[in-house]
C-alpha cells in the first residue's frame, strides 16, 4: 500500500490518540511548547476531550495512512480581548516524518479553518528562535515578522521568541 498523508480535524472521541501525541512531543522536546510533560501528563481525560471540542479552536491530526503520525492547532489568542486573533500552536510531527513538507498540510489546514471563523482578523504564531524549521515554515505562508521578545522556556532556558503576524481575509 502506498502512504497517503491526510489531515483532519480531532474531535473528542480521538482524545486518547490526541493525549498520547501530544505527550509524545512534550517529552521528546521539552523546550519547543509552551507547556511541559507532567503537568499535561496529570490532565483529566475531560480536559482532553475538551481541547477536541472545536469551541475557538481546532487541532487537527496528520495521519499516515490510517496512523496519527502529527498534530498541531489553533486557538483564539487569550491576549486579544476582541477575540479576533488566532494563534498558531502546538505542531508536533514524529521524526521519521520530518523533511517531507508535511508542515504544508499543517498550515494549510489551520490558516483555512481561521478564514471560515468570521471574527478572526490575523493568525499568530511564534517559535524559540534557533528553531529555523518552524520559520521556513510559517515564511512559506506569508507571515511578517513582528519581533522577538525574551522567554523562558518550560525546559528552563532562556532564548528569544520570534514573532509572525498573518492578517487573513475572509474571501
Amino acid at each position: 500500500m502506498s502512504e497517503k498523508f491526510t489531515i483532519r480535524a480531532l474531535c473528542p472521541p480521538d482524545w486518547e490518540n490526541f493525549r498520547a501525541m501530544r505527550l509524545e512531543a512534550l517529552k521528546a522536546h521539552p523546550g519547543l511548547f509552551g507547556s511541559c510533560y507532567d503537568d499535561e501528563a496529570a490532565l483529566s481525560s475531560a480536559h482532553w476531550q475538551e481541547t477536541l471540542n472545536g469551541k475557538g479552536k481546532q487541532i487537527f491530526g496528520l495521519y499516515r495512512n490510517t496512523t496519527l503520525m502529527g498534530i498541531t492547532a489553533i486557538f483564539t489568542d487569550r491576549e486579544d480581548c476582541t477575540g479576533q486573533t488566532a494563534i498558531l500552536a502546538m505542531s508536533y510531527l514524529q521524526p521519521e516524518y520530518r523533511g517531507k513538507k508535511l508542515s504544508r498540510l499543517m498550515y494549510q489546514a489551520r490558516i483555512d479553518w481561521a478564514k471560515q471563523q468570521p471574527q478572526f482578523k490575523q493568525i499568530i504564531v511564534g517559535h524559540r528562535e534557533s528553531n529555523e524549521a518552524s520559520r521556513r515554515a510559517n515564511q512559506a505562508f506569508g507571515f511578517e515578522y513582528t519581533g522577538n521578545i525574551k522567554k523562558v522556556w518550560p525546559d528552563r532556558t532562556t532564548e528569544d521568541q520570534c514573532q509572525y503576524i498573518l492578517r487573513i481575509s475572509h474571501d
